[in-house]
């Protein structure tokens, strides 16, 4: 269907509507409607209200991977999800998933051999502001580690581990909204945003690691050599560059980013040649790790922002 553009007072120009839709769905005058740009196209419609799914799975077989098939119906953004299984004992692990990360997934009926999980708490209006949320808590979480680790006061990594929780829950509501609405305020591609915020929760997973490998290590009196530790602030420090350039483009830190990440891993390299204790590995490993996962997250933000 093509439709003239109508030039109005100087720069305001219009595209009328097709007459059947509009009468289709109650298009009246001074009503609103969504207009959402999708590169060179622009997405009209009547309402923002995503559609309802509704999942029924037998999870008898799965095991250990039932928490993570319940995250994963959670993000794709299902409203009721109804589990069947043979052994009543199975719903602990349910109850294990419905407690760390699915924000408003709750167990409103039970029976035998089933129990019906539903979406009660709406979804997130201010994406944007939970995409911010989480940058925030990495920049302290990775501020907070080096500081732990140049105080040497390891036992302050302990704490750090609630933030990675919370960053969890922040990143999965964000991968529910983007799979419920198929679009983000702000965002002219979905797949992009929705491969950062999944990088984003693994970045906070070598926090996590990091909290528990060191959080015990001053027990053990072991002592860190500064190459290792100047890496380590290294690959931090670009957690915090992506951060800004992400809201604020910048081609000289996007640079940066890639020759900085290369020149940790050549020097990792070269370190773990060395006659090193295993704290040391550790963190030569979560080095090359965190500047991998900033690095990874590159393209995304070019597809977005160039």
């Amino acid at each position: 269907m093509k439709r003239k553009v109508i030039q109005i007072a100087g720069s305001t120009q219009l595209v009328s509507l097709p007459r059947q839709w509009a009468k289709a769905h109650n298009i009246a005058r001074g009503q609103e409607i969504d207009v959402m740009e999708d590169g060179n196209r622009v997405i009209i419609s009547s309402e923002s209200e995503a559609v309802t799914e509704d999942v029924e799975i037998n999870i008898s077989n799965l095991g250990s991977m039932i928490p993570r098939c319940i995250s994963a119906f959670y993000k794709r953004g299902v409203d009721s999800l109804r589990l069947t299984y043979s052994d009543p004992a199975l719903v602990g692990l349910v109850n294990e998933a419905l407690a760390k990360d699915t924000v408003g997934f709750e167990i409103l009926e039970q029976g035998e051999n089933y129990c019906v999980i539903k979406h009660v708490a709406g979804s997130p209006s201010e994406f944007d502001s939970i995409l911010k949320r989480i940058f925030l808590l990495l920049n302290t979480t990775s501020d907070e580690c080096i500081s732990a680790f140049k105080k040497e006061n390891y036992i302050l990594l302990k704490n750090l581990a609630f933030l990675e929780e919370a960053n969890n829950r922040f990143t999965t509501s964000c991968m529910r909204y983007l799979n419920k609405m198929g679009r983000a305020e702000g965002f002219n591609k979905v797949g992009p945003i929705y491969h950062i915020i999944e990088e984003l929760e693994q970045l906070a997973d070598q926090y996590k690691y990091i909290c528990q490998h060191f959080s015990n290590l001053g027990k053990d009196k072991v002592k860190l050599r500064k190459e290792a530790l100047d890496l380590f602030e290294r690959a931090n420090k670009l957690v915090r560059i992506y951060s800004d350039t992400f809201y604020k483009l910048d081609n000289d830190k996007i640079v940066f980013i890639k020759e900085e990440r290369n020149k940790i891993v050549d020097e990792a390299h070269t370190l773990l040649k060395k006659n090193l204790n295993y704290a040391e590995y550790w963190l030569i490993h979560h080095s090359i790790n965190i500047g991998q996962e900033v690095f990874s997250m590159i393209d995304s933000l070019l597809i977005l922002k160039l």
